[in-house]
């Protein structure tokens, strides 16, 4: 059987990807961001709205950036259909130019499918979906741009990091109106469109990486459903026929040195 070493995973919305100035990572304490007040609250009620969702499903039309060898920039897409079930289901899929992925979590598990290929990784997680991402985080350098929205803490995890934020104005996506937010970090500036509706979901996620001359990384969400009919069988992994399945090392564990022989 076949050991991999995972380098980084995109998951929530279900996308693999490394980059670390993108990535998902857990609050830390720092000097309060200097967010406008107009800002803070459209983002906490977009924040609330979510966590309060028991179940959901969406789907979401995803591009990325991408710079070539040569150092001509092009552009990947994917269209992604995801579903969360709190406090402890999700299931994300997604279909384009470079990948054919599945993602699912059952409470005790996160399997890892790659279509294209046929094989899969399977890693044990806590029984919760905070932890589980967590876990995943900290043992397994699992990366996601989108990941914070999940969260329960979801505030906090936006805004980790945040040196500024403020209130763009009203837009629309996709004929929806919208609250047009926008942050900026060290590395990394974002913008957030947020539904000016008694259901404030988020309708457009872009991040732009300033340290990779602007590459960019957007996310539209097309469709979302606050109220699906989700059985436990929509988050239970079935390995496909032939899929062969492989092991994975954790990210942070260094490789074991080989014991030199004794000289006699």
């Amino acid at each position: 059987m076949r050991c991999y070493a995972m380098i980084g995973i995109f998951i929530f919305f279900c996308q693999l990807m490394s980059p670390p100035a993108w990535s998902a990572a857990a609050p830390k304490k720092a000097e309060v961001p200097d967010i406008e007040p107009q800002a803070g609250a459209v983002l906490k009620q977009m924040c609330d709205y979510l966590k309060n969702l028991q179940q959901f499903s969406v789907q979401a039309e995803i591009t990325e950036d991408v710079r070539l060898t040569s150092g001509q920039k092009i552009q990947y897409g994917k269209s992604l259909e995801a579903a969360v079930r709190r406090p402890d289901r999700f299931r994300a899929e997604s279909v384009g130019d470079a990948d054919n992925r599945l993602l699912v979590y059952d409470g005790k598990t996160i399997t890892l499918l790659d279509r294209s290929k046929n094989f899969y990784t399977t890693i044990a997680a806590p029984p919760e979906i905070d932890a589980a991402l967590e876990h995943g985080v900290q043992a397994f350098n699992l990366r996601a741009p989108l990941a914070d929205l999940i969260y329960t803490e979801a505030y906090q995890y936006l805004t980790a990091g945040v040196i500024s934020g403020f209130y763009a104005g009203l837009s629309k996506v996709q004929g929806v109106p919208c609250h047009h937010l926008a942050f900026t970090q060290k590395d990394i500036d974002w913008q957030i469109w947020v539904e000016n509706s008694p259901t404030p979901a988020p309708r457009k996620f872009l991040i732009t990486d300033k340290t990779a001359q602007g590459l960019q990384f957007t996310a539209v969400f097309t469709k979302w459903d606050t109220s699906p009919q989700s059985a436990d069988a929509r988050f239970t992994f079935v390995a496909p026929e032939k899929a062969e399945k492989i092991d994975i090392l954790p990210a942070a564990a260094p490789a074991s040195p080989k014991k030199k022989e004794k000289k006699r």
